[in-house]
């Protein structure tokens, strides 16, 4: 990495001296560990709200409700066409025409067998065999004709039950969407949305934060990358009435530009003990250096005044 030796660069404004020693000092801010939206789960008209702002809500509790008055009558209806399909089915199962056609088949085989024996006596004619084959013949041809109109009435009404439980399903799916829950636990944010207005499917409801652990981000300059990492201690002072403050480590240092600090920043996550700590609270983060940084930093950011170009080894972040 390249540094310039301007005078009072942006690096040179974050580094203090005391007479404690040098540490690096960055402006900082605090944002929720969660944030999420509230969004409408389907279009439809607003019911209830159940929350307000500043509420404090449980992951999964019901925030807002959707009108499902038509939606209940669709699945009342739905349901009532179903029963009475599968009810209809089960008569069609239990039919019991089969067996009528069952014993015009028996008896005509023993007519047939009767006749072919008295044919074969010489007590009947060719005639009467012929028309008691054609009997029998009739007799099977009328048993299989009901089983397969048995079979084709099943199979209609089964794809007609397939697609009526898949309407019922779509419709209880469509009732739970009517419910929107909250994704985390946390606060309510603001709600920008009450009973009567009609909303579209995806549409911002409102917001959910989680405080009760908070991410201090603090913007830094380039050149002082080196000097943060993982794991480093620092020390943050809140501004706030009455002053706070607590030593952690940092959590991460973010490699690419922070659009709301118009550089890449270094991320460290504490508990929020009492909700001491709002969201946009303004922080100062003090970097604690190893003697060797120190040392560097004096030599190279502090003393040197010329244009001399400095190059400094990165390290693993």
């Amino acid at each position: 990495m390249l540094l310039g030796g301007c005078a009072k660069t942006a690096e040179q404004k974050e580094i203090k001296k005391s007479k404690e020693g040098i540490t690096i000092r960055l402006e900082g801010e605090v944002f929720p560990s969660k944030k999420e939206d509230i969004l409408a789960t389907m279009d439809g008209r607003v019911k209830e709200v159940l929350v307000k702002e500043g509420d404090k809500v449980k992951k999964d509790q019901v925030l807002i409700k959707f009108e499902t008055t038509i939606t209940n009558l669709d699945i009342e209806k739905t349901q009532r066409e179903l029963d009475y399909l599968q009810e209809f089915q089960r008569f069609i199962k239990d039919s019991k025409k089969n067996n009528i056609n069952l014993a015009m088949v028996n008896i005509a085989r023993l007519n047939l067998e009767q006749i072919s024996k008295l044919k074969s006596q010489g007590y009947s004619d060719s005639m009467e065999l012929h028309n008691a084959k054609t009997a029998y013949a009739s007799s099977l041809h009328a048993r299989y004709s009901e089983d397969e109109m048995k079979k084709e009435k099943l199979h209609s009404l089964q794809e007609r039950i397939t697609l009526t439980q898949a309407e019922l399903k779509k419709l209880k799916y469509l009732l739970d969407l009517s419910e929107v829950k909250s994704d985390i636990s946390g606060f309510i944010a603001d709600i920008k949305t009450q009973p009567g207005d009609y909303v579209a499917k995806g549409s911002k409801l409102g917001t959910i934060v989680n405080l009760d652990r908070v991410i201090v981000k603090a913007g830094i300059a380039p050149g002082l990358l080196p000097f943060v990492k993982k794991g480093k201690k620092v020390k943050i002072n809140f501004i706030t009435t009455p002053p706070y403050s607590v030593e952690a480590n940092i959590t991460r240092v973010v490699m690419i530009t922070d659009p709301d600090f118009g550089r890449m920043t270094v991320e460290i996550e504490i508990p929020n003990k009492n909700y001491l700590l709002q969201e946009e609270t303004k922080a100062l983060v003090t970097v604690y250096l190893e003697k060797e940084e120190q040392e560097f930093i004096k030599k190279h950011f502090i003393e040197d005044a010329d244009d001399t170009v400095y190059e400094v080894k990165a390290q693993n972040y």
